[in-house]
């Protein structure tokens, strides 16, 4: 298990240093204290920074909640951009070697390498889920919570196993026909 998950941290290793940027950004916006900085290290700590146990439930869903969302904005525009060139327009099999071509395909690794490390760790997911559906939280806010909760803490567990390496290559296989489905009627629907 272990070895996959380094493996898959080191193939995407942007985007790896990229989450880890982001959990230590949120940690200091955060005022939660680092205990390790170091963010390409051949543990399970890989991508990520080890810090303190948080004991606010809105530290402990803004740590984990806002390293997802920079790298899942992040790596859905340069997947967006890689494989609409690579995979609709063609680029993946055409044999020019102009710096555009391998931009392509450069902004497609990225796009693929920042989808795949988008969650926390299990241990801040953990966390989370302890805070938000302890004993002393409404109903309200246990049941708005859930969606994101369950995204978060489902995507722990596949960042785990390197599954999440192998669901962003599907998707960006996936956003032409996506893009092909959804913008002719929001053009329309500009019109």
């Amino acid at each position: 298990m272990t070895t996959v998950y380094i493996i898959v941290k080191y193939l995407t290793f942007v985007g790896a240093y990229m989450k880890g940027f982001f959990e230590q950004l949120s940690c200091r916006v955060y005022e939660v204290l680092i205990e390790d900085g170091r963010y390409l290290t051949a543990t399970e700590l890989c991508g990520h920074v080890e810090h303190e146990i948080i004991k606010k439930r809105s530290v402990s869903f803004g740590v984990c909640f806002f390293p997802f969302l920079f790298n899942l904005i992040l790596g859905l525009v340069f997947v967006s951009v890689g494989s609409m060139n690579v995979y609709f327009l063609g680029e993946f099999f055409t044999y020019n070697k102009g710096i555009v071509h391998i931009l392509n395909f450069v902004f497609l690794w990225l796009g693929i390498s920042m989808l795949t490390n988008l969650f926390p760790q299990i241990e801040d997911a953990l966390t989370l889920r302890e805070l938000i559906y302890g004993k002393n939280t409404n109903i309200v806010l246990k049941i708005l919570a859930a969606p994101i909760f369950a995204v978060l803490y489902c995507g722990a567990f596949l960042e785990r196993w390197g599954i999440t390496f192998l669901t962003s290559i599907a998707f960006s296989l996936a956003v032409p026909s996506i893009y092909a489905t959804f913008l002719p009627s929001l053009i329309g629907a500009m019109q």
